[in-house]
């Protein structure tokens, strides 16, 4: 009967531990469910929590064990051994992107909804976090880059208003370089595109390479710019009767009244305010820039509430007193508004 009794007992301290460490995780669970937190950070912290216990229970369970000393320390001894080469083997990278991410946040390169370009990857930002950020590429799909590739290549961010619009057409040294820079300009403003400016780049052998540059308002419409831009460089260039052709080409042909210009089927356009292909392949980085600036809205409406809070203290005057409070009231209606909208688009997004 006593060694039975011996052996529960045995089995009473590994237990507890094992009980404890379950109610642990449960609350810390429990914890983050009820902070209803959906951001990376948040994920990351519930999850070294979980790392940490699990660790610490692991090596209370070992140390309970009625086993010999001896045999506890070579276990103890091959944990650490395991968890060293594993921090070892991964440090480096993820020491890295802690670092650079650190420092992208603290210096404020881009922000959710920027159009930037890493290397050889463009699109707009989704999501950004201490080890890596994402982005909506060109074609609508997703690409997480961690934050060590972005601290060591070059980052190319687009302003939201101002930035610049360009594209090169080569030409031969018969066309007058006046008429190729009248036409170029008009078919930037055609575009949409300001202050439209012409460089010439090269002058080849046989062709001078022209560049027309023009700025683009809203960079939202980067792309559809881009295209339309080359499209109405060559309608005008057409209807100019400036052939867009090679010049070998054209001293090699036969019929020197023959030209080479496809004819005009549509007039030129601008976007306009039709829907632009941007507003689909960026969805979802237009919803968290818009989340973005809707809590930037909240954080601005909860500073005019403690402005109108304080000023209601020094007031004795009812009719004033019942302004500030209206005032008070609107800005409450708009605050919740705004979280309904915040809600919905995290809906959306899920």
């Amino acid at each position: 009967m006593e060694p039975l009794i011996n052996l529960l007992k045995s089995f009473i301290g590994p237990s507890g531990i094992l009980l404890t460490l379950t109610l642990l995780l449960l609350i810390n669970s429990w914890i983050f469910k009820k902070l209803k937190s959906d951001k990376l950070s948040s994920n990351i912290i519930k999850n070294s929590v979980i790392t940490f216990v699990v660790l610490i229970g692991i090596i209370a369970f070992i140390l309970s064990l009625s086993i010999d000393k001896a045999l506890k320390g070579q276990i103890l001894s091959f944990l650490a051994i395991v968890v060293s080469a594993g921090i070892a083997l991964s440090s480096t990278t993820v020491l890295g992107n802690l670092i650079a991410g650190i420092m992208n946040n603290s210096m404020n390169r881009f922000k959710n909804g920027d159009l930037i370009k890493i290397g050889e990857f463009q699109g707009r930002v989704t999501k950004t976090s201490i080890f890596h950020i994402e982005i909506q590429l060109e074609d609508s799909n997703f690409i997480t880059i961690p934050n060590l590739y972005i601290a060591t290549n070059p980052v190319k961010l687009t302003r939201k208003t101002g930035t610049v619009i360009s594209t090169s057409v080569s030409l031969g040294y018969d066309i007058p370089r006046t008429i190729v820079e009248e036409s170029l300009k008009k078919a930037a403003i055609l575009t949409g595109l300001s202050d439209p400016y012409v460089y010439i780049t090269n002058l080849g052998d046989y062709s001078v390479l022209y560049k027309i540059h023009g700025f683009l308002e809203d960079s939202n419409k980067y792309f559809s710019t881009n295209s339309l831009l080359n499209a109405n460089v060559m309608d005008v260039l057409h209807k100019k009767k400036i052939e867009i052709v090679s010049p070998t080409f054209m001293n090699q042909r036969n019929s020197n009244e023959k030209t080479f210009i496809p004819m005009d089927s549509s007039k030129n356009k601008t976007l306009g305010n039709k829907q632009i292909p941007e507003d689909l392949i960026f969805d979802e980085a237009i919803k968290s820039e818009n989340i973005e600036t809707n809590k930037g809205q909240l954080k601005e409406l909860s500073i005019q509430k403690e402005l109108l809070n304080e000023k209601r203290k020094d007031l004795k005057n009812e009719d004033e007193i019942q302004k500030i409070e209206l005032s008070i009231e609107k800005i409450d209606n708009l605050k919740s508004k705004i979280k309904k909208s915040i809600e919905d688009q995290n809906e959306k997004k899920t």
